[in-house]
């Protein structure tokens, strides 16, 4: 099959996914655990897309149905990993503004630095490296990468 521009996307998110995850590394690196948690969000949020685009689909607004939308399209290829890549999406959920924008907690303002710590921030990346990771193994089997 002719490779397509949505090949040519797929490859892009995949690339700017592992920068936005170097980017969190750097900055749980420098104790900057809300950029971690953010810079990791956006890698999953790019890998997700990656794959979906392997797919011949297009996303650009999708908001918080980037989980639906991934399910509807591989649903007739699904695996266990893909269960893992949902909950992930949905667990950085909590933390996509939090980890960029004070907010009300428990009737405090309270900083992105106050919420986030060290170990969210662990987490995040561990969840990052996971998607990137299947991610990848998808474009391989695709031979996009």
């Amino acid at each position: 099959m002719k490779m397509t521009f949505y090949e040519d996307f797929a490859r892009a998110f995949l690339i700017e996914a592992k920068k936005d995850f170097d980017r969190a590394k750097k900055a749980f690196n420098e104790n900057d655990f809300p950029h971690a948690v953010f810079n990791s969000q956006q890698c999953v949020e790019k890998a997700v897309k990656a794959m979906i685009e392997a797919k011949r689909e297009y996303v650009y607004n999708h908001g918080p149905r980037l989980a639906s939308i991934f399910i509807r399209i591989f649903e007739d290829e699904w695996i266990d990993d893909y269960d893992e890549i949902v909950n992930i999406i949905g667990w950085f959920s909590e933390y996509y503004t939090k980890a960029r924008y004070p907010f009300m907690f428990k009737g405090k303002v309270v900083t992105p630095n106050e919420y986030i710590n060290r170990e969210i921030a662990e987490e995040s990346i561990k969840k990052a490296e996971k998607v990137l990771e299947i991610a990848e193994n998808y474009l391989r089997k695709k031979r996009i990468i």
